[in-house]
């Protein structure tokens, strides 16, 4: 009797070991197959390593690559070119009677962009909701949203953009808008985003 009781304790024991492996087998099945054979990451570099790094353009230089805008189920792909930075004074935002300015100073950055291809013609490119500007640590600045009104220490050429305005192919324009830097960290690059996952186009400021 003792040896049954042996005999059936053992076999129990193989059955609930080969059970616990089974159910550990048919669980990875399940996270492979909900998941991928790391999918994700190899996704990742491969989407990655599709395109190169963008180089450092400097201002005046055009994107090799062009950007995408889009407005009203058109897109226009843009070539674009940063051209300058204008340089403000901290004084200048006295005007606007808040603390939360001080120890900053506007800069103005002409943006230049040229429809070359994609939906033509087109209205509502808005070239300078892409724009960023960063200062020498790569930091990005916050853009100067105002309502209705301008600093008056504004150029007399910077074109706000302007919704309305027609595209078409070969046209291109430069558009204008205010940024905020640090005192004594002043805008080193600027920036034209291409969405989530790509780099932006980057170009340094002389």
């Amino acid at each position: 009797m003792t040896e049954g009781i042996h005999v059936l304790t053992h076999t129990r024991a193989t059955t609930a070991r080969r059970s616990a492996r089974t159910a550990a087998t048919a669980l990875a099945a399940l996270l492979l197959a909900a998941c991928g054979p790391f999918a994700s990451e190899d996704g990742a570099k491969t989407s990655k390593a599709s395109e190169a790094p963008e180089k450092t353009l400097r201002l005046g230089e055009p994107s090799a690559r062009t950007a995408e805008l889009t407005h009203a189920g058109k897109t226009g792909k843009f070539t674009i070119t940063p051209q300058r930075v204008v340089v403000g004074k901290a004084s200048d935002l006295d005007e606007l009677k808040d603390e939360k300015y001080k120890g900053w100073v506007p800069v103005w950055v002409y943006v230049n962009a040229k429809l070359v291809d994609g939906d033509a013609p087109m209205t509502g490119a808005m070239v300078m909701s892409d724009v960023g500007v960063r200062t020498a640590d790569d930091v990005p600045v916050t853009r100067l949203l105002m309502m209705g009104q301008d600093l008056a220490a504004k150029p007399a050429d910077c074109e706000d953009d302007a919704p309305a305005a027609e595209w078409k192919k070969g046209d291109d324009h430069t558009r204008c808008a205010p940024y905020l830097v640090p005192e004594g960290k002043p805008a080193a690059f600027v920036t034209f985003s291409r969405g989530y996952y790509k780099e932006p186009l980057k170009w340094t400021v002389q």
